[in-house]
């Protein structure tokens, strides 16, 4: 990255031309996450095999617990440093963001390690676990490293790049899962897998970003200080999201079998997964509705309606594959084993429309610097998800636990709307292509009745039917459809 390329992503996030840039690299971002989540999941499959389900439990618990680890070490950074990035005007102060949010990275990573380590040793987890937790998190270091340094090519919407560092850490991190499956390893290597796919990513997102940004961290508290109060109520918020999103684990092994419990994580790890795709899609517009956050309301209304109907209509898509398919689905992946975890699955999935519409007006909240609600939002979903979980885990086990996740989803985006529209109410989002969307929805799911077809085609089928009649009921934005047939000139 020039300096030159520094200096015009301002100018550039509020052209025209950046809308179509966004989608076009959204998709490209979209599909390298579906491709890279693809690989994992084959990868995970065998890995379920091989390890077996003790050392998987532990191989999972472990991870888990890294994953609060990486939580707390992006503390908001990443959505408040593209948000600042966008607004700084020269090349010399962004390069200073980028030494900062590094900076902070490797403070806040290594504390949150060794945390995360003194917890698996007072918890009693064996050495391998311990020992595995410490290999994990060196991993997830160096992932935060790369992070940081994609943090400029997501700002400018140079995505394909973006894309790559992904990709090349996915795929990193199963082509050596792969290898030591083969060569039948034992539990502890596999944690050191995270270290390999980290140190692939940060490879190439150093070769990506160019000489311009690549800077050591920065230790200046007095200047970090204005960065970490603005990210840490988001920061706060995705801890209490995480929070909310584990509480019910947590809640129905406390009030179901561990049976029910183990059905209802299958389901919501398969959720885990499919949300995904919405912290992408959202994460490639977000430096337009930053930019446009503090200079242009109208527009930045225009972009979080077209991103909240891209967003409903891919949510759409989803749930009718994950709630016909549920069963196939799930059979394949964990084998008989796993089976009732099918029925759970099929009522989790309407948890994604929730988590969409609530992904868009949450970024739509930051572009405004509005984030602090999003702890009152969050904590409304936690309590929600509480209670609900209380009334319906003892009665229906894993299936009330998924009934609580969807409602819970639902409660936190409304209130994350609520929010939005108090603080700007010229972004109410208008609903009307909702109607269009559920009638494309109906015709799709008529699919489920289709005989002597097995359920897995079905699933598919009733999405090729959802796209077609949308695109036919012009439920999918024109943008969207001119920016993927044409090249915008730029």
């Amino acid at each position: 990255m020039t300096e030159f390329d520094l200096a015009r992503s301002d100018e550039m996030l509020g052209l025209p031309t950046a809308g179509p840039k966004a989608v076009r690299g959204g998709t490209i971002r979209t599909t390298s996450y579906l491709v890279s989540t693809l690989a994992v999941a084959v990868a995970s499959i065998f890995l379920l095999r091989h390890l077996g389900v003790t050392d998987f439990g532990r191989y999972v618990t472990v991870m888990s617990l890294v994953a609060i680890v990486a939580a707390l070490s992006d503390a908001g950074l990443t959505m408040v440093g593209q948000r600042e990035y966008v607004h700084l005007p020269t090349a010399a102060e962004r390069r200073t963001l980028v030494a900062d949010v590094l900076g902070i990275r490797l403070l806040i990573t290594p504390v949150g390690l060794l945390a995360a380590i003194l917890f698996a040793l007072s918890a009693g987890y064996t050495d391998a676990m311990t020992l595995g937790t410490l290999l994990a998190g060196l991993g997830l270091v160096l992932a935060n490293g790369a992070k940081t340094f994609t943090l400029p090519l997501t700002a400018s919407l140079r995505l394909g790049s973006a894309a790559a560092v992904d990709l090349a850490q996915a795929l990193t991190g199963v082509v050596a899962m792969v290898v030591l499956i083969a060569t039948g390893a034992g539990l502890l290597p596999f944690f050191a897998v995270h270290i390999v796919a980290g140190l692939a990513s940060l490879a190439l997102a150093l070769i990506v970003v160019g000489p311009a940004l690549r800077v050591g961290p920065r230790t200046a508290w007095r200047e970090w200080r204005p960065l970490l109060v603005a990210a840490a109520p988001l920061g706060l918020a995705i801890v209490v999201n995480m929070l909310y999103l584990r509480a019910l684990v947590v809640l129905t092994s406390l009030l179901a079998s561990g049976f029910e419990t183990g059905l209802f994580a299958t389901s919501y790890r398969v959720l885990e997964i499919t949300v995904g795709v919405s912290a992408v899609m959202v994460g490639a517009a977000f430096p337009i509705l930053a930019h446009a956050g503090s200079r242009d309301e109208r527009r930045l209304a225009y972009v979080l309606q077209r991103l909240l109907e891209v967003s409903m209509l891919v949510a759409g898509a989803l749930v009718l594959v994950l709630a016909i398919g549920a069963q196939p689905l799930i059979d394949i992946i964990g084998g008989d084993a796993y089976h009732d975890a099918g029925p759970v699955l099929r009522i989790q999935a309407f948890a994604l429309l929730g988590a969409f519409a609530g992904g868009v007006w949450t970024a739509g909240l930051v572009g405004i610097k509005r984030q602090s609600a999003l702890i009152l939002t969050n904590a409304i979903a936690l309590v929600a998800a509480l209670v609900l979980g209380g009334a319906f885990i003892p009665w229906l086990g894993a299936k009330g636990a998924a009934v609580a996740a969807v409602v819970g989803e639902a409660v936190l985006a409304l209130a994350v709307l609520i929010m939005l529209v108090r603080a700007r109410p010229a972004l109410r989002p208008s609903f009307g292509f909702a109607f269009r969307l559920a009638a494309a929805a109906a015709l799709g799911a008529a699919c489920v009745f289709i005989p002597g077809v097995p359920l897995l085609a079905r699933a598919v089928l009733a999405a090729a039917v959802y796209s077609v009649v949308a695109f036919a009921l012009g439920a999918v934005p024109a943008e969207v459809l001119d920016a993927l047939r044409h090249r915008t000139q730029e």
